[in-house]
């Protein structure tokens, strides 16, 4: 069936129409480009069903339109809807053929008068996000004993009454500061921005829990301010934030150090468990304790065992056989040591013969002599000399001038 059609006068219809192709028909026409519709209106006959799919229409002061919501996105709704509650939802027309009827498929759905908040969120939330303040490289843990706390938190509001239960329970011991602030209305976010950087200039406060009970998304817009985000990320105390209940998110949730669901987990992550940390002291002692028996017998066992030994049984028989291997080595290197002096002396007395049979003054002591010229070129042979040349006569003992008369070279 094409997308438009037109009815056609029963003569020049071959057959009639069915009911099932009219309203294909238009559904065709209608679903054609699936176009998502930004609307509002009012809920009435809200009408869920067993499957999970809920059912309702949604209207203004002069119509209405059927609605559905299926199950798979009625899980995600933050807000239980309700009859005559106002509402945003995004949606596509569908037909219902076999009722007849189009409806809207709703994607999305929010309380009227939330939509400009919710936008307003996103877009802070996405610029701090690209700034970094919620990465986790700059969270700080919490100190692993904790004193003192600062809260920060209306002193009329059921959050400071549930940490001082919740404290006075686990850790009486640890000392609560208030920091009084609106925790909604025009001056909530600068009350608390103020009061986070008066925590930090006043001393010795462990951890900061910053928060305020449930509310609507405008009771809580205080805690979605930039000014609370940059001032609870430039604390040098670590923050816990515990704003509402666990179904709510605030900016501050993401920029704190931990997130807590309701202010009472958060005092319960800040201190801890007494009887728990009792607990975890106890089971540490009995392994102390059984550790240091186990030490104990195993020393006691490697005494006895070296008491036992032989070296400790006769100590002086040990004694003695040292001894008389200390001797054994002294008589044995004394030997070494004599005969190695008498073999090198017996190297050095012939070395010292050989020199002294090479010793030139040996020779002339047999009655030799050198002869040399004035300028002390020893002679050699008969033929270096003329007649009437100077020479020098070296004796074994003295030296010797003279002239030489005649020269026979045989």
């Amino acid at each position: 069936m094409s997308d438009s059609f037109a009815f056609l006068p029963p003569r020049e219809c071959e057959r009639p129409y069915t009911v099932s192709e009219i309203n294909d028909g238009i559904a065709t026409i209608i679903e054609a480009g699936n176009t998502l519709l930004w609307i509002e209106g009012e809920i009435s006959n809200w009408r869920p069903s067993s499957s999970g799919h809920c059912y309702f229409r949604l209207k203004d002061a002069s119509s209405q339109i059927p609605a559905v919501i299926w199950r798979s996105t009625a899980r995600e709704l933050q807000v239980k809807p309700a009859d005559g509650m106002a509402v945003m939802a995004i949606a596509s027309l569908r037909v219902y053929q076999r009722g007849g009827y189009y409806q809207l498929d709703v994607h999305r759905m929010q309380p009227l008068g939330q939509g400009a908040l919710s936008i307003a969120f996103q877009r802070l939330k996405a610029k701090l996000e690209r700034e970094g303040l919620f990465d986790v490289s700059f969270k700080k843990p919490l100190p692993d004993s904790i004193r003192r706390i600062g809260v920060i938190t209306s002193k009329n509001g059921a959050a400071i009454r549930d940490i001082v239960r919740v404290v006075g329970s686990r850790a009486p011991q640890t000392e609560i500061v208030l920091f009084d602030v609106a925790v909604q209305g025009d001056q909530a976010a600068k009350q608390i921005a103020t009061a986070l950087r008066d925590c930090n200039d006043y001393g010795r406060i462990d951890c900061i829990i910053v928060g305020r009970g449930g509310g609507s998304i405008e009771d809580l817009w205080a805690f979605n301010e930039e000014i609370v985000a940059r001032a609870i990320f430039a604390s040098k105390i670590p923050v816990i934030s515990a704003v509402g209940h666990e179904i709510d998110f605030t900016i501050a949730d993401f920029v704190a150090d931990l997130r807590a669901p309701t202010p009472s987990a958060a005092a319960e992550t800040a201190v801890g468990d007494r009887e728990e940390k009792q607990r975890v002291l106890s089971l540490v002692s009995e392994r102390f304790i059984a550790a240091f028996i186990r030490r104990f017998h195993t020393a006691h066992r490697d005494y006895f065992r070296l008491l036992r030994h032989g070296a400790f049984r006769k100590p002086w028989r040990l004694f003695l056989e040292l001894q008389q291997l200390l001797d054994d080595l002294r008589r044995r290197l004394q030997q070494a040591t004599a005969r190695s002096l008498r073999q090198r002396s017996m190297r050095l007395s012939a070395a010292a013969g050989q020199l002294h049979a090479l010793n030139p003054l040996s020779v002339l002591a047999r009655g030799y002599s050198v002869v040399s010229k004035e300028d002390g070129t020893v002679v050699r042979a008969a033929q270096q000399l003329a007649a009437g040349e100077a020479v020098r006569m070296r004796f074994a003992a003295g030296e010797a001038r003279g002239r030489i008369e005649k020269v026979e070279k045989e």
